[in-house]
């Protein structure tokens, strides 16, 4: 699972058909607050030839290296793969992943 998606670089270019793949979805909750909210970790590579390197080489892009949402108990219910498929869905709604395919 992973999205294809125009990168945006410094200089104001981008980098078109880039492959990104989140790294890590994991669930948080501050001390002594009810309030849940999933953080979303992705890489940026050339392409999906790039990523299935033993030792790809990562695109730094800091528009698309961490997101943060909010999560209700039950959210990752709603998808069969879970964390990661929802991490995806979210991913979808950022206007920098606007024209994102699946890849």
């Amino acid at each position: 699972m992973a999205l294809q998606a125009n990168i945006p670089l410094q200089g104001g270019i981008s980098h078109n058909n880039g492959y990104v793949r989140v790294t890590n979805a994991r669930l948080c909750r501050k001390d002594n607050e009810d309030d849940w909210f999933l953080m979303v970790d992705v890489s940026v590579y050339k392409d999906k030839s790039e990523r299935n390197k033993e030792n790809p080489q990562i695109i730094p892009c800091s528009e698309m290296d961490r997101f943060k949402y909010s999560f209700n108990i039950g959210d990752e219910t709603k998808t069969t793969g879970g964390l990661i498929e929802l991490a995806y869905t979210k991913l979808k709604t950022e206007s920098v992943f606007k024209d994102a395919d699946d890849a």
